[in-house]
């Protein structure tokens, strides 16, 4: 049974890969495990289903070893839609270093590293930091100090928390860590959205183009 489960999320995983955002491009390797989050928000609203996570090894953490001051390598990404995932719950891969695929998962996730997590806001072209809440189970274990305390990373593990939350830009549209810019109505990255308003109809619009076709056209009717 173990091994059906573990087929079938390999499946999903690989079957999800298009389009992938920039920073969550990541090496298919031979050693993995799965995260499983029964909720993914951002603001306390679920992200939608073109948003995507992505699971990185850290490679610094702070002073107390509650956040990850410095970020590795990408090792495992998914698409958030969850009408695709099984029971509404996505399994978000994260992969090992060794096996086969040694040469191209390097700096890729040890047995016992506690991986962390980014969300990619597709509409607003930014990434955030996360933290996961609740409960950590893995297989019929479960742990409820909450992580990054319970359960390093093994190889085909399978690990169910309660929720992972988007807390603060990673990094911005522009390229900015920490930044604040994202994209607006109009698809421009750090724009002031639509600047053609037509009383006519009260709408606004993003080029002059699309005002004289649609505001005008109507106020010389």
């Amino acid at each position: 049974m173990k091994i059906l489960l573990f087929i079938g999320v390999l499946f999903n995983t690989l079957f999800c890969q298009l389009r992938t955002p920039d920073l969550f491009q990541y090496n298919q390797g031979t050693f993995q495990a799965f995260y499983f989050f029964k909720d993914v928000t951002l603001d306390s609203i679920k992200i939608d289903a073109d948003d995507w996570v992505g699971t990185f090894n850290c490679t610094e953490w702070d002073a107390d070893s509650t956040a990850c001051a410095k970020l590795g390598p990408c090792v495992g990404s998914r698409k958030w839609d969850t009408s695709k995932c099984g029971s509404g719950v996505c399994d978000l891969p994260a992969i090992g270093t060794g096996g086969e695929s040694s040469e191209i998962t390097i700096g890729y996730l040890d047995p016992g590293d506690y991986p962390v997590f980014l969300i990619y806001d597709k509409s607003r072209d930014v990434y955030y930091k996360t933290k996961p809440e609740g409960d950590v189970k893995l297989q019929k274990d479960v742990c409820r100090n909450g992580y990054p305390y319970c359960y390093g990373w093994e190889n085909f593990g399978f690990y169910v928390i309660e929720k992972l939350n988007g807390t603060e830009i990673y990094m911005d549209c522009s390229g900015k860590l920490g930044g604040a810019a994202i994209i607006d109505m109009c698809g421009i990255c750090s724009g002031n959205g639509p600047q053609y308003h037509c009383s006519g109809n009260s709408k606004s619009y993003c080029t002059e183009y699309e005002y004289e076709q649609d505001c005008i056209q109507l106020e010389s009717e």
